[in-house]
């Protein structure tokens, strides 16, 4: 199979396409002999050889040691050099804002996160800003050794329009400037800066640093929030940038004449990061003689229940927790049923924090797809949870800026 790129298909000229492809295969397999990537990548050696020299001289790549032989020359090993320097890669989610400090691997060297504020979006982006001073200064990076800095925003991105439009409606769907983020990053460290939606970018990353190469069709569910789409091994972003939204505007529905249903129905709706089960074991508590685990965990205090004490006490065996997470897996799983069926994908990554479920949320979703989705569809798909947690948004930030870097070597 040829290695195709990731992140963008539009304006890459040549020598920008074959950077990205060459660097990554580098990278996600060195040390490695010119004579593999050529394999790898189909291109014929001549160019594989001036292209890496070229890395060489730039100090991105760096020789190591030579392969064994079957017979002849033995062929040297090229890899990353991971040191070249430091990226920054930052996510404002729907409830924190994460930062991390991350060599070229990408490895990370410092993290850092705070809830996020209260607020119209530009307030957001402000602490943004102040929590990448602080990451930097804490991770003991010099400043000149950061080379970029990538930013996931919860939110739907117009590519266009240059806005970035919050959709949570407690929050009252504050719209921001993106352009704005991204001029303001770039004038005070004086680095690119790259921005995509956080649901992408957790795919992006997922893609580069936990799948196969051969998974070339993914969909990412970031909660029921939001999917981030690798279609035919690219990064699919929509025409504008706002692809992968999986709810409804069920705000405007005057005039349509639909069924009290279609407003109430979970599958066209957003049942928040926690997929509805904080409120609804609520609820359950809060009933004559209910018991649970749950409430061990958070000192009899039910207003301080969180998805974290759920699915701790699911995995305990607690009955409450248990049919509390199954149903909200249930719920998702028609959503990840629906678009399975739709997109028909080799990979299904469930993020967002659904992975903290573990096996209980898993195997449900699993059961959902094998029971609603067409026989080869489902068996084609391969259901696994995100393997890079809380930090793949800010992993595919870090990634996104990485390519742009690559492409301009």
């Amino acid at each position: 199979m040829a290695y195709r790129s990731l992140y963008k298909s539009d304006h890459l000229t040549d020598r920008e396409r074959k950077n990205i492809i060459l660097l990554d295969v580098i990278r996600r397999n060195g040390p490695i002999a010119k004579t593999d990537i050529s394999r790898i990548t189909q291109f014929n050696i001549v160019t594989v050889s001036n292209y890496v020299e070229h890395y060489i001289d730039q100090k991105l790549v760096a020789e190591k040691g030579l392969d064994i032989s079957s017979g002849g020359r033995r062929p040297e090993l090229v890899e990353l050099n991971s040191e070249w320097g430091s990226l920054v890669g930052v996510e404002i989610g729907p409830t924190n804002i994460l930062a991390i400090v991350s060599n070229l691997s990408p490895a990370i060297l410092h993290k850092e996160k705070i809830p996020r504020p209260e607020g119209h979006m530009e307030v957001v982006i402000a602490e943004a800003m102040k929590l990448v001073h602080n990451v930097i200064r804490d991770s003991k990076v010099p400043l000149e050794k950061i080379k970029g800095i990538g930013l996931g925003i919860s939110g739907v991105i117009d590519r266009g329009a240059g806005t970035i439009r919050d959709t949570d409606v407690a929050r009252g769907k504050t719209v921001g400037n993106y352009v704005t983020a991204k001029g303001l990053l770039e004038k005070e460290f004086r680095v690119p800066v790259s921005v995509g939606n956080d649901a992408s970018l957790a795919a992006l990353a997922e893609k580069k640093l936990s799948l196969r190469i051969d998974d070339e069709n993914v969909l990412y569910f970031y909660g029921d929030v939001g999917s981030g789409i690798i279609a035919n091994n690219d990064l699919f972003w929509g025409s504008s940038w706002g692809a992968g939204e999986i709810q409804l505007n069920l705000d405007n529905l005057d005039g349509l004449a639909l069924e009290p249903w279609v407003r109430e129905t979970d599958f066209f709706k957003s049942e928040g990061l926690d997929l509805g089960m904080v409120r609804r074991a609520k609820e359950a508590l809060k009933k004559p003689n209910a018991r649970s685990k749950i409430l061990d965990a958070v000192g009899k205090d039910i207003e301080k229940v969180d998805s974290s004490a759920i699915f701790d006490a699911a995995k305990k065996g607690d009955a409450l927790a248990t049919g509390v997470v199954e149903e909200a897996a249930t719920r998702l799983g028609l959503k990840v049923a629906y678009l399975t069926n739709f997109f028909n994908p080799e990979v299904v990554v469930l993020g967002g924090g659904v992975e903290r479920g573990g096996e209980i949320a898993l195997n449900v979703v699993r059961r959902v797809v094998k029971q609603l989705v067409m026989e080869e569809t489902a068996g084609a798909a391969k259901i696994i949870l995100s393997r890079l947690g809380e930090d793949a948004v800010a992993y595919g930030a870090v990634c996104l800026v990485a390519q742009e870097l690559f492409a301009e070597v």
